[in-house]
């Protein structure tokens, strides 16, 4: 009968029509959300452990879509859900509900042991990872690490063309776009590791199946020391390249610097062209580089990038308890979840080596196999509302299950399921369910939450100029160009017809933070950016004028617009006292400096942002071994929605003091864009009391990130283990916080000057 029923409502598709969802269908789609998190994580058996969950998920958010009555969406759920878990038991809410261990119990248990799930934070299959997940008795599944990027490259000695214009262009075709996607890319390298222009075409990855010429096209930087290039594939698949060319320009000519079409390299090889030598080899086991005769944009070769294997591979981890706390037969989860319904389910089975007892039924098994095999594939990509409403069951369960800090951020989350699902249903476009994820996400108020579409081409540029409150003013800090109609002490008071205020609150709504001046750092970014060539309209005041409307196009690179927000990496700033900023230095630099740092009376650190693996500088400052080993800790679950946590498994850095010792007064400058390592950072000058600290509070989100793909390329971060402070109190969405506050004021902005970082010189002088 399950049989009849997979068929038919296999091909009864929900149809991509934009139209709001009555409220049974999102009840429908609630209550299989709630029962395939318990299913997924929690029910130890075989059948589930081996399912596709993420086709699951596309499955179900079809089939439930029809249910008229909450007895129909009982009937689809079991019948969707028994086949891996065949104890599962839906009964009404009004039901008295009896659950006997003997009814999972063997008559013999000789040869059986208990099966059940553990999870240390949550594992994805992951070897490299610190988080994990795996059944008692049962290997941990892990899936063969995903490639990257594999890339060919080539470079020119760049000191004859500094300052020069230059482009660089090749054919490039992507035989595979369904499973990678292929980019140039060019990049000047500067003196001391630094790195100059640089574009990876991130923001427009190519996924054509077809031949076409692309372009990447710069300034050579005036210290450029050498021009790097070429061509990549990410992820996995096949890209082939071909007509590679750099031209730099001459006055009012263009002179090639390079070019090769591969028509002279050895078939089946590294290319020597691109290489300089024969025989050459791929620098990484992932990817092969080889001439190839099978397509070429003209003539009879090209280079062809190839990911060593298609898909994912599976291999058998340790079978060993991630803790000691387990769930013993006869624990059960029993939870409404909607409906009207009640879900019975073991969290403990029985176990031989070979099954786990009762086995499912293998023609309701066969079923449902055949109806996720048969799954169309237009089901299986963004433009599918049941890959949308799927994607959000995922990531509300990940979340509802796995994340840390619900204590603290308290967050609504049961009541952001169907709000999300209720957006998610008559999204048409990827940008508008983009929307519909970040406005789910920025409930968790996690700083490390992002939400990316991955593979397709965003084509995102940003605005020539920086901008950020000041005494709740939005004030224009940086312009790329001092011919640009605005200038860096303007105020916006409009934004495409909104008060500046209104359109920031907007952006917010979009944006996981857990604290303000994070919010406040990623909306100033987030509203710098748009579609590449549209524009905003503001309006600004500046002294003695009155409000003018300009036009900003959305025009600059990444890299174009992060170097207006770049400062010097250290200086001495007086005969004693030296300035380091912690943003640009790397420590072999600081190593370098340190007969100086020993000289100096005073040492001011900038920390407003990331730190460049430096942090080896706590051990010059630390007088004594780190004991603080319980700030990070990584939680263990053995029960679902969080309850009763087994535990903790506690980490720290266990640094130790290492020569020379600074015995200069220490100053660190921070605030809000100080994020995650720069926290862990700077949760050691505050805990130690290493440092005076000036600035404002940080960005209030710690700890090792733990990344998902959902189905449809998009990947969302978070934040997946606990961290606190040093002396065990809270820290997210508290932060580090300064000893002195500190805010920038117009005027100091207007006169050029970094208040933040007088009022360091000032202390440092005080002495």
């Amino acid at each position: 009968m399950r049989l009849i029923v997979f068929a038919a409502l296999l091909f009864g598709n929900l149809a991509a029509i934009a139209q709001a969802p009555t409220p049974r269908v999102v009840q429908n789609i609630e209550t299989f959300a709630r029962l395939y998190g318990y299913v997924r994580y929690f029910h130890p058996s075989d059948e589930a452990a081996a399912v596709d969950w993420d086709k699951l998920a596309v499955l179900g958010a079809q089939h439930v879509d029809a249910a008229k009555t909450d007895n129909e969406l009982r009937t689809t759920l079991l019948t969707l859900f028994r086949p891996v878990a065949p104890t599962l038991q839906l009964l009404p809410i009004n039901k008295k509900v009896s659950f006997a261990a003997k009814e999972i119990t063997p008559n013999d248990l000789k040869g059986y042991q208990v099966i059940s799930w553990q999870h240390y934070g949550m594992g994805q299959g992951n070897a490299r990872s610190i988080y994990h997940s795996r059944r008692l008795h049962r290997p941990e599944a892990l899936k063969s690490a995903e490639p990257t990027f594999g890339t060919l490259t080539k470079a020119v000695d760049a000191t004859a063309y500094r300052g020069k214009e230059f482009r660089y262009t090749a054919f490039v075709r992507n035989a595979t776009p369904e499973q990678g996607s292929g980019a140039l890319w060019a990049r000047v390298d500067l003196p001391g590791r630094k790195m100059g222009f640089f574009d990876n075409m991130n923001d427009r990855p190519i996924t054509r199946g077809e031949w076409t010429e692309y372009e990447i096209k710069g300034t050579i930087d005036p210290q450029a020391v050498s021009l790097y290039f070429g061509a990549m594939l990410s992820g996995r698949g096949q890209v082939q390249v071909d007509k590679m060319q750099v031209l730099v320009r001459e006055a009012d000519t263009w002179k090639t610097v390079f070019a090769t079409d591969f028509e002279t390299d050895a078939v089946d090889k590294y290319p020597e062209s691109i290489s300089g030598k024969a025989n050459a080899k791929s620098y990484t086991k992932e990817y092969s580089f080889a001439v190839s005769e099978k397509s070429a944009a003209e003539g009879r070769r090209s280079v062809l990038i190839s990911s060593s294997s298609s898909e994912s591979e599976t291999a058998n981890g340790s079978d060993e308890a991630l803790f000691a706390r387990q769930v013993a037969i006869g624990e059960v989860v029993q939870e409404n979840i909607g409906s009207g319904l009640r879900c019975v389910l073991p969290l403990a089975l029985y176990g031989t080596k070979e099954a786990t007892y009762p086995a499912a039924d293998k023609a309701e098994l066969t079923a449902l196999q055949a109806a996720l095999k048969q799954l169309p594939a237009a089901d299986l990509t963004s433009k599918s509302r049941a890959l949308r409403l799927a994607d959000v069951v995922i990531t509300w369960n990940v979340f509802q299950h796995f994340y840390p800090y619900f204590a603290f951020s308290k967050s609504d989350w049961p009541a952001a399921l169907p709000e999300a699902l209720r957006a998610a249903y008559p999204d048409q476009t990827d940008a508008e369910y983009l929307k519909t994820l970040r406005r789910l996400t920025a409930r968790l108020h996690d700083g490390h939450v992002g939400v990316y579409s991955y593979g397709r081409a965003t084509n995102v540029k940003y605005l020539p100029v920086a901008w950020e409150w000041v005494q709740n003013q939005l004030m224009i800090t940086q312009v790329a160009d001092n011919s640009l109609a605005v200038h860096k002490d303007d105020i916006v008071t409009t934004i495409n017809g909104q008060p500046a205020a209104a359109y920031f609150r907007e952006a917010e709504q979009y944006i996981s933070a857990a604290t303000q001046g994070w919010l406040r750092y990623r909306a100033a970014s987030e509203t710098a950016s748009g579609p590449a060539g549209s524009a905003l309209q503001v309006e600004v005041l500046r002294p003695g004028a009155s409000a003018t409307a300009v036009t900003l196009h959305f025009d600059q690179t990444t890299n174009q617009y992060s170097a207006t927000r770049q400062g010097s990496a250290s200086r001495r700033l007086s005969p004693s006292v030296y300035y380091l900023n912690l943003d640009q230095i790397p420590m072999d630099s600081i190593d370098k400096l340190m007969p100086e740092l020993e000289k100096s009376k005073a040492i001011i650190c900038n920390l407003r942002g990331y730190p460049k693996s430096n942090h080896g500088l706590l051990a010059h400052l630390l007088s004594q071994p780190d004991t603080a080993g319980h700030w990070m800790r990584v939680p263990h679950y053995i029960y679902p929605d969080q309850k009763q946590l087994a535990g903790y498994t506690p980490m720290g850095w266990k640094l130790k003091p290492k020569a020379p010792h600074l015995s200069a007064r220490i100053i660190f400058i921070t605030d809000g864009s100080a994020i995650s390592y720069a926290e862990s950072f700077m949760g050691f000058v505050e805990g130690y009391k290493l440092a005076t600290i000036i600035g404002q509070p940080t960005a209030g989100t710690n700890g090792n990130i733990n990344p998902f793909t959902l189905p449809g390329n998009y990947r969302i971060s978070w934040t997946g283990m606990e961290v606190r402070k040093h002396n065990g109190s809270q820290h997210h969405g508290v932060g580090i916080i300064p000893n002195i506050y500190l805010e920038k004021t117009i005027q100091g902005v207007r006169e050029g000057r970094d208040e933040f970082l007088e009022k360091a010189i000032e202390l440092a002088n005080a002495q």
